[in-house]
């Protein structure tokens, strides 16, 4: 049986995983402080919209 080469890894895929990250690390974040959940998830989703829109705008698909 032939071996298959191992796929290749993008920055999208660093984009794909770096989104729920954010929000994980908000909520963690906000967990060990001072700070809300409500606030961590906040922040974690704005950072996860900002890797969206440098995903779609800034970096476009090819």
């Amino acid at each position: 049986m032939p071996e298959t080469p191992a796929p290749t890894l993008t920055r999208y895929d660093g984009l794909l995983a770096a989104m729920p990250a954010s929000v994980a690390g908000g909520v963690a974040a906000a967990w060990w402080s001072t700070l809300s959940v409500f606030a961590g998830i906040g922040v974690g989703g704005g950072v996860a919209a900002a890797l969206v829109a440098v995903s779609l705008f800034v970096v476009p698909p090819e």
